[in-house]
This record gives C-alpha cells, sequence and structure tokens, in this order.
C-alpha cells in the first residue's frame, strides 16, 4: 500500500479555506492513533482529518456528516454541499452521497452494503461505492490493518420517566409513562414485592417485561400477588447508545403498590 503521508498540497488548500473564514470542527482520529484513513481500490488511501485538528477534516454529528476528505489521487472529497450530504439515522447508519470534482459521486448506502458508526465506540465500518473510485473500505483488521474512528458517540438517554397506572376492563390495566430525552424505546421490568421485602431492597430480582416504544400499553395482572401482596415496576428509557437509569428511590417510580393493585384487580 502506498504511503499515506498528506502532501503539501492539502495544507496549501486547508491553509486556502481558512482564509476564506471556513470554521471547522473535525472530531476524526480522537487518539490522535492514525485512525483516519479509508481505502479506495482505485484512489488509494483517504485521509478523513487531512489537516490535523481543527483543520477541515470530517465531522459526524447525529444527524450526518460535514468537512472534507482528502485522497492525493482525487483530490477533495465534499461530505455535504447543496442537494447533496451524508446523512447519520442518528444511530451511525450512514447514507447518502459525498461529492469530489475528480471521483464523481461516493454512495455509502450502495445496495449490497453501506457504512456505518459504532454509536458507542465510534468506528466506522463497511464500504462506500464509487463508480470511477471502486469500493472505498472504512476499516479493516487484515495484515495492515487501518480504521477511521470519530469521538462522535449517541449518548444514553438522560433523566427518569414516571410511571402511572389507569383501570381497565376485567384485570387489565394501562401503564403509561412520561418520555425521557433521547429515548426511542422503554424497558419496563417488574417484581413482586414480597420477594422485594425479603430480599432487603434487591432488586436484581426482576424479570425483564416490556420494550416498547410507545407512550402507552395496556398489561395484564402478572400472575396473583396473594392476600395483601402486590408488584412493583420501574421503567427506563433507552436507545442505540445505551440505557437510562430506573428510579427505584421515589414511589411514583415504583408505580402499582398494594392498595393500587387491590384496585387495579377491581
Amino acid at each position: 500500500m502506498k504511503n499515506r503521508a498528506s502532501p503539501r498540497l492539502v495544507v496549501l488548500v486547508a491553509s486556502i479555506l481558512l482564509a476564506c473564514g471556513a470554521a471547522f470542527a473535525e472530531n476524526i482520529d480522537p487518539n490522535n492513533d492514525g485512525s483516519k484513513y479509508a481505502w479506495a481500490e482505485n484512489l488509494g488511501w483517504i485521509n478523513a482529518r487531512p489537516s490535523g485538528p481543527g483543520g477541515p477534516g470530517v465531522t459526524v454529528s447525529d444527524s450526518g456528516l460535514t468537512g472534507y476528505a482528502w485522497s492525493e489521487n482525487a483530490g477533495w472529497i465534499s461530505l455535504s454541499g447543496a442537494g447533496y450530504g451524508v446523512t447519520n439515522n442518528g444511530c451511525g447508519t450512514l447514507s447518502g452521497f459525498a461529492w469530489s470534482e475528480n471521483a464523481g459521486w461516493i454512495n455509502f448506502a450502495p445496495t449490497g452494503a453501506g457504512v456505518a458508526i459504532s454509536p458507542t465506540t465510534g468506528i466506522f465500518s463497511g464500504r462506500a461505492w464509487s463508480e470511477n473510485a471502486g469500493w472505498i473500505t472504512f476499516s479493516s483488521a487484515g495484515p495492515n490493518p487501518y480504521k477511521v474512528a470519530t469521538s462522535w458517540r449517541r449518548a444514553a438517554p438522560t433523566g427518569t420517566s414516571v410511571l402511572t397506572f389507569t383501570k381497565g376492563v376485567g384485570n387489565l390495566f394501562t401503564a403509561s409513562w412520561t418520555a425521557v430525552a433521547g429515548a426511542t424505546l422503554y424497558d419496563m421490568v417488574y417484581g413482586n414485592l414480597a420477594a422485594l421485602r425479603s430480599s432487603g431492597g434487591d432488586f436484581t430480582s426482576a424479570e425483564p417485561c416490556i420494550a416498547n416504544d410507545m407512550a402507552a400499553l395496556s398489561v395484564g395482572l402478572i400472575g396473583d400477588p396473594g392476600v395483601g401482596g402486590g408488584f412493583w415496576f420501574l421503567i427506563r428509557g433507552a436507545n442505540c447508545g445505551g440505557n437510562g437509569t430506573y428510579d427505584d428511590g421515589s414511589p411514583s417510580q415504583v408505580g402499582l403498590r398494594d392498595a393500587e393493585l387491590s384496585a387495579a384487580a377491581g
């Protein structure tokens, strides 16, 4: 493979861009370990951080990619512009097109392939396609390993959700909860109050119950808790970046308690 050093032309063009007042916020190769190179079949190395920190490199956000990559054989590759761009679905799945004056369009979601970024590690994977550059691979663990990495991460939801229950028909009740910022689904767990008490408040006895991206759903009573018994419920938001936190310190989050369960059961 060819040497990956950036040519002096990169510095020259970057200087021109800076002189024109362009603002940069690249977030590639956060550990400064060379994790900034993709490989194109017909072009060789493509550098996603061609001028070092603060240069006109690639910036990853929840919505897409902006900035420029550099190829010795194709020149500058623009990740966004008027009427085109590479988008991020918020969880690292990329789509859309980049543009190079010398290589043409680069498709980040071609049929049978595509490029993704891990929302938890920031490492690129997969392949893009260009009719002139061929396949562009963003990471490889082969004899000459390389990869592109970014400091972008999808943040897990923050904050807690409040559970409420409404009596339904027969032994059904409706569980509803307040929204948590950044959550794309909700994970609800439950357990028997008697078991919780006997364990001294150990919530690890919980059983996974529901993962659902709706605001409310109807559920049935889960078994018979016995006379004077009941169930507890907790909920947390989640997304591709991870899970939020359960709030087990407030009765408003614990949900159905002894008296409430009796009322719900009719």
